[in-house]
């Protein structure tokens, strides 16, 4: 039990050093990372920290996004099997009814039977269970054809076939990025790691509508693949872009980058329909240069600059 406290007191410690909110998710985090000192989680948490960062929510999510959440597969089957065997058990219980019914009316019948099988000769009451229990049965009947037809529809539904592309702006997704990565890292070069993100997304989505949000990111890729119309860029969540540059100098992607931040704030943006401005929309950006090998090391420090970016107003470079 001692053990089991100081464990929540350590957790509570490490969400009050990086001013995170205690709420049951976070929680759940700080265990994790405690919990496993050795663990791959704990080590990106010391990558994305080395310098005295402090994590984010948005970073907080991105880490058990990556280390802690089962695959998407393995969630879709644990809910296939529990919508399954619930309908086994309903299954069961309208057959169980249904014989329970079934008994109750052979009762009903001798009753009958005894009673000179003339309907005027039952109690009223009788008389009224006849009718309900009749009832009954059309209804359970009526109900485990339901659930037959339910279980024999409970068939996985295939997953959407991966293209690699994400839909909405065409760039790597990352599935599709991986083959990439895997290149830059067994090229024996270094390599630039750039993330971007924009800025205050979320009130966007608040105030306008997430289809708003989407027009928007859709815009903000096509300014990267404007700005680095010879690297594949890849989307890699939500409201995060990724650049791996192999044969660019960093004082160059520094440039290009810069140059891409400040065409997309001076863009002016306007709802589709009504032509609304929407006024200044900016964008975050993070660097990191890595050495052959060290990919994945570069792409967390890349993305924790992208967010310091954005926790300073927006609108500029870290790294």
């Amino acid at each position: 039990m001692r053990t089991a406290f100081d464990r929540a007191r350590r957790a509570l410690n490490f969400l009050e050093l990086h001013q995170l909110d205690p709420s049951p998710a976070h929680f759940e985090f700080a265990l994790a990372v405690i919990c496993a000192p050795g663990s791959k989680l704990s080590e990106a948490v010391a990558l994305y920290t080395d310098g005295g960062l402090r994590l984010t929510a948005a970073a907080v999510h991105m880490l058990v996004e990556r280390y802690l959440s089962p695959p998407r597969g393995q969630t879709l089957d644990r809910r296939e099997r529990t919508v399954a065997r619930q309908a086994q058990e309903l299954g069961t219980l309208t057959t169980d009814a249904h014989h329970l019914a079934e008994a109750l009316g052979r009762d009903m019948g001798a009753f009958v039977a005894q009673s000179g099988g003339e309907q005027d000769n039952l109690p009223g009451a009788a008389t009224d269970f006849v009718v309900r229990l009749s009832d009954a049965e059309r209804e359970l009947a009526a109900l485990r054809s339901e659930v037959v037809l339910l279980r024999d529809n409970i068939v996985p539904m295939p997953l959407p076939e991966d293209t690699g592309r994400d839909d909405l702006t065409q760039a790597l997704n990352r599935s599709g990025a991986r083959g990439l990565m895997e290149r830059a890292d067994e090229s024996g070069a270094g390599h630039v790691v750039l993330a971007f993100s924009v800025d205050a997304l979320e009130a966007i989505n608040d105030r306008y509508g997430r289809a708003v949000g989407d027009n928007i990111l859709n815009a903000f890729a096509a300014t990267l693949h404007q700005a680095f119309d010879d690297e594949e860029l890849i989307r890699w969540s939500g409201n995060e872009f990724l650049f791996i540059i192999r044969e660019l100098p960093a004082s160059a992607a520094r440039l290009r980058t810069e140059q891409a931040l400040a065409s997309f704030a001076a863009r002016r943006l306007r709802l589709r329909g009504s032509g609304e401005p929407i006024g200044t929309v900016t964008a975050s950006a993070g660097m990191a240069v890595g050495h052959p090998g060290a990919q994945e090391q570069s792409l967390i420090l890349a993305r924790s600059h992208a967010a310091l970016a954005a926790g300073r107003g927006g609108n500029q470079l870290e790294g």
